[in-house]
């Protein structure tokens, strides 16, 4: 009998990564990949990211029973469009974008009335926590961490289950959200900062003395300005969720002010009494906010690298049965999640 497949579109780092990852896990499954750039996946087949690099879109796709599209939210439609004919019925796609509310109404719009049918398909978007370091495929990438996981109004639940189960399958934490509340959130923990970061560039480059001043950018100039993506993915992620994305600018703006105010105000002094004063008890008020600011990154950065969080979002809970997954592609081997 043959083995199920499973397909992976996009081969870049997150593509091969989970490559990696799934042929970690023993996966009783052919792991195929496919990329539209042949350099991508002429080094996943020389790397062995994937068990067979598949080089028409059409073949890869329509024997899987589980596709995964691992590609930039500008590339999500025309790849549909492409598939939508080849997913079987009961097929899963599971579409990861790093906005989910416009990767779900493709699918509906682009699956809808498909043989596969929208159903079948969940969006997803794992949260790579590698701090300070180079993001490179690696089979352990996901270990431990989040990965959202969201379905759309139509469907299915055993599709639900049928994702959080392979998340959890390459290492992961299933995180159950609904993909409006997760897009509020990610134009705050992560767009707003690429924005800021760009902004700056931005500035700086257009200013009279940036032939000087690019010579004294160093390691902090690189960290805090550095998007990670291309401008085409940057401006497809932003346009579509650029509400959100505005709503987090005008509380930023807000906050910038307070901080001016603050690095204006004078510095504290002493009274008749010999006491010292200021803006705040207890000292100057940009102090004790540069002071908050830092010992709440510490505290996030203590949490992400232990993967140790506080109780909040529904994570998976355990299942006394297989998984879906695992039924289908692990061979029945330990357990599994199911959808809350």
């Amino acid at each position: 009998m043959a083995k199920p497949i499973i397909t992976i579109l996009g081969l870049g780092t997150l593509g091969a990564s989970l490559g990696l990852a799934l042929q970690r896990s023993a996966a009783q499954a052919e792991i195929v990949g496919h990329d539209k750039v042949p350099e991508a996946s002429q080094a996943a087949r020389k790397n062995n990211v994937v068990q067979r690099v598949e080089w028409n879109l059409h073949a890869a796709c329509e024997p899987a029973s589980l596709i995964v599209l691992a590609m930039p939210v500008g590339e999500i439609a025309e790849t549909l469009d492409l598939i939508r004919e080849d997913v079987q019925p009961n097929a899963l796609v599971f579409v990861l974008s790093d906005v989910l509310q416009p990767a779900a109404q493709l699918i509906e719009e682009k699956l809808g009335g498909a043989k596969g049918g929208q159903g079948h398909a969940v969006v997803g978007h794992p949260i790579i926590t590698g701090i300070g370091g180079l993001v490179t495929p690696r089979a352990d990438l996901f270990d431990k961490n989040t990965f959202v996981v969201a379905a759309g109004a139509s469907t299915d639940p055993s599709a639900l289950e049928l994702a959080a189960n392979f998340v959890e399958s390459v290492g992961a934490q299933p995180l159950f959200m609904d993909p409006v509340e997760h897009d509020g959130l990610i134009a705050g923990v992560e767009q707003l900062p690429q924005l800021l970061g760009m902004a700056t560039v931005h500035m700086l480059a257009a200013a009279p003395g940036w032939t000087e001043a690019r010579r004294l950018a160093g390691r902090t100039f690189a960290q805090s300005t550095d998007s990670g993506r291309s401008a085409d993915n940057l401006f497809a992620a932003m346009r579509g969720n650029r509400a959100n994305l505005l709503v987090r600018l005008e509380q930023f703006e807000r906050e910038l002010a307070a901080w001016k105010a603050w690095l204006a105000a004078e510095d504290e002094t002493e009274d008749e009494t010999g006491d010292e004063t200021g803006d705040e008890a207890g000292g100057h008020p940009l102090q004790a906010a540069i002071a908050d600011s830092r010992a709440e990154r510490e505290r996030w950065a203590e949490q992400a690298q232990l993967q140790d969080w506080a109780p909040g979002l529904p994570v998976a809970e355990d299942s006394p049965t297989p998984g879906l997954f695992r039924q289908m592609f692990l061979g029945n081997l330990g357990g599994g999640k199911k959808r809350p």
